[in-house]
């Protein structure tokens, strides 16, 4: 046995050991919707009917909806799963596929699918995006049009709080019959989502596309550069989420995102490597994507050691609701983020 394959193997088998978590916990079904916590540790989650009721209680506002039929959690697991998929996990992916679909408004995504007043927004509609196209469910011009909708939603220039002519979080037209105004608010990891798939389908070859591209792209170097990425965001509360997400954009347009790669590539050095195994996974993710060999070996064998015994990765907040202090995470959605960091796909890389 040669000393690369001993050093590999215990990858290998958290590996095999992830997709079989993954493939039997989804169970024809998908991936279960997130849990909720009140802190960062998710020391104590609880489930939906709990965390509207805690909102309540802390806050005074009634959301009017129970959060357990959450499909975002769908959205991002099928849009970073490894690539080739192993055959056993076909049914997976086929059942994740709905699970997104059924969000569709139009041209939207919308977070809660069974709740309309509940307004769709940029973030869902360009990870389900990416996703739908990464996994062949939606051809190339399919996903152009559909992504068109997300150039409605750059802020206007009048509203000094925001940055002109980037992507904002929500679309602000009243075209949702039943959806209440969410406001007009933008998020740095929301930009760099948008930016992934505007870059992936094309769009910023576009006259409108090139504008909004060009502004989000500046939201996001603005929010690194500041060194505001260090706090995490509106709806993302780890640094090591923003650079994954600002990172997948790179790969989408090395050409156009050059100097965002190097000031992410120390962001990343200065990060070093977390214990958290959610923000370690993102972190092995970014420096994949950014060409950032150092330190990668140590990181991967760090992530297998945290796996737990039945293949999975402990429940970490992802995400979070706005200006409620209720976190989402899974075992399910750390462990797809760590499936892909030890197995990361280097057609998927920027060039080195």
């Amino acid at each position: 046995m040669t000393t690369a394959y001993r050093a590999r193997a215990p990858q290998d088998a958290a590996v095999q050991a992830a997709w079989d978590y993954l493939c039997r916990e989804a169970n024809g079904t998908g991936i279960p919707g997130a849990a909720f916590a009140e802190d960062t540790e998710f020391t104590r989650p609880f489930g939906g009917q709990e965390a509207r009721a805690r909102i309540r209680v802390g806050t005074g506002l009634d959301i009017g909806l129970d959060l357990d039929d959450e499909a975002f959690s769908a959205m991002v697991a099928l849009a970073h799963l490894p690539l080739p998929l192993p055959g056993r996990a076909a049914c997976l992916k086929d059942a994740m596929l709905q699970q997104v679909r059924r969000c569709r408004w139009r041209s939207r995504y919308r977070f809660f699918p069974a709740v309309p007043e509940f307004a769709a927004d940029t973030d869902c509609t360009a990870v389900a995006l990416s996703a739908l196209h990464r996994h062949h469910a939606l051809d190339g011009p399919a996903a152009c049009d559909q992504a068109r909708e997300l150039l409605s939603a750059a802020a206007p220039a009048t509203e000094t709080h925001l940055h002109p002519g980037a992507v904002m979080v929500y679309w602000d037209d009243g075209a949702e019959p039943h959806a209440a105004a969410r406001g007009r608010k933008q998020d740095a990891v929301v930009s760099a989502n948008v930016l992934h798939t505007v870059y992936l389908t094309g769009l910023h070859r576009t006259p409108r596309g090139e504008d909004l591209a060009a502004a989000t792209r500046g939201h996001v170097e603005d929010h690194l550069r500041s060194g505001r990425h260090e706090k995490g965001t509106r709806y993302y509360p780890s640094p090591a989420a923003f650079l994954h997400a600002a990172s997948r954009a790179c790969t989408a347009a090395p050409a156009a995102s050059a100097r965002l790669v190097r000031r992410l590539r120390q962001a990343c050095r200065e990060l070093g490597s977390p214990d958290d195994p959610l923000d370690l996974a993102l972190l092995t993710i970014a420096a994949t994507n950014l060409g950032l060999p150092e330190g990668q070996h140590e990181r991967r064998e760090r992530l297998a050691a945290l796996q737990r015994a039945d293949g999975a990765w402990p429940a970490r907040p992802y995400f979070r609701m706005g200006r409620v202090p209720v976190y989402f995470g899974s075992a399910h959605l750390t462990t797809v983020f760590a499936l892909r960091a030890l197995q990361p796909c280097a057609n998927e890389d920027i060039p080195r």
